[in-house]
């Protein structure tokens, strides 16, 4: 559980103008759940938010509300909460950065530009290029299992 001063950090970088710090506390919090159900309410509302974003290496992009649906999962099995996470079907699952550069031919240099990387996937996103993913992901950013789906295995 947070102190109430982590809990309000938390939900200022949940909120902050800047999608890639948004992206950023998710990836925390699905790879180390807060374990506090005061942030399950912040969490949920940005199930919503189709803002791209990059996570992990190698750089991958996806929509924040994807990342949340995986910071939320993590939330609540580390609650031991069943319930189902209500992703939108158009929700865009996470593409390599290099596949979005070579969609949009682009020389490789261009995986240095997040803007421009953003801007590529909002347009294959827009014309439905991209992959849909339904399901929040049962491991974490890097590739590892959570603690509770290894006790499950």
């Amino acid at each position: 559980m947070y102190t109430d001063e982590e809990l309000a950090e938390t939900i200022r970088y949940l909120n902050h103008p800047e999608p890639q710090e948004r992206a950023i506390m998710l990836v925390a919090l699905w790879n180390w759940p807060s374990e506090d159900p005061r942030l399950l309410s912040h969490l949920e509302a940005l199930l919503e938010d189709r803002t791209p974003c990059a996570f992990g290496r190698p750089r991958r992009l996806t929509e924040i509300r994807w990342l949340a649906a995986q910071a939320l999962a993590a939330e609540y099995r580390a609650q031991g909460l069943r319930r189902s996470i209500p992703l939108a079907e158009d929700t865009v699952a996470p593409v390599p950065a290099q596949d979005l550069v070579a969609r949009a031919n682009l020389p490789e240099e261009a995986l240095l530009d997040l803007s421009l990387l953003c801007r590529i996937f909002v347009e294959l996103r827009d014309r439905g290029e991209l992959p849909r993913m339904r399901r929040p992901a049962r491991r974490g950013p890097q590739g590892r299992a959570n603690e509770d789906d290894e006790k499950a295995m």
